[in-house]
């Protein structure tokens, strides 16, 4: 069967329950961009109904103040010879939570099911925090599964080695965020729309370490090795 195109699906208003139904043959990509201030509490479903599918969900979150965000999605697997991947990044200032559970399921009749969950978070702020919750529930045998969580903080040695090159700690933790941040937007194959997203992203870690507009292109260009003559 040959493979359809990928159809994006951006969702940046997570503030209810969206259930998507995936039939035979679809490839689908649910991205949440989160990075607005306001409070969200929603939920994503995806029922995989067919063979020969493949799904993503990816989620870019910044929260700062008193920002409260709860989020809980499902990977359901109903058929068999199908694919999710789920990849979800937050950083969190200020007094922000987040609070995070992920369900994959694969039903007795999915076998040859591929199931992936990462959630990555830092934490930029001794009152902010997150709360991560992964589950499996696998009815099936011929499986391949993984869940992934991690919640920390920025490397101190990073921020020494950015340091060193000449960048004061509010520079070098905007690069790093971004960094961070761009494993997820490559995984967006519509150039206009990630360009999009990767602006605003941009525009809003500049803002929120009082940095400038326009800045990016400087700091980058500063930790790159000067080619000799």
């Amino acid at each position: 069967m040959e493979e359809k195109l990928e159809e994006l699906i951006l969702i940046d208003n997570l503030k209810k329950k969206y259930e998507f139904n995936i039939n035979s043959g679809e490839n689908k990509t649910f991205v949440f961009f989160l990075i607005n201030g306001e409070n969200y509490e929603g939920e994503i479903k995806v029922l995989i109904q067919g063979k020969n599918t493949k799904v993503q969900i990816l989620g870019i979150i910044i929260g700062y103040k008193n920002q409260q965000i709860k989020i809980i999605t499902l990977q359901d697997h109903l058929a068999g010879e199908s694919t999710s991947d789920l990849y979800v990044k937050s950083a969190l200032f200020d007094n922000a939570k987040f609070s995070y559970e992920g369900m994959i399921r694969i039903e007795k009749n999915a076998q040859k099911s591929d199931a992936y969950q990462k959630n990555q978070n830092l934490i930029l702020s001794q009152k902010a925090n997150a709360n991560t919750k992964p589950h499996l529930e696998i009815l099936a045998n011929e499986v391949r599964c993984t869940h992934a969580v991690t919640v920390g903080d920025i490397s101190d040695d990073l921020l020494y080695y950015l340091n060193t090159r000449g960048l004061n700690k509010l520079q070098a933790k905007y690069l790093i965020l971004s960094g961070y941040f761009e494993e997820i937007l490559q995984r967006i194959k519509d150039i206009k729309i990630r360009n999009r997203l990767k602006k605003n992203l941009h525009n809003k870690l500049l803002k929120l370490f009082g940095l400038k507009i326009g800045e990016s292109i400087r700091l980058i260009a500063s930790i790159r090795p000067k080619q000799k003559d």
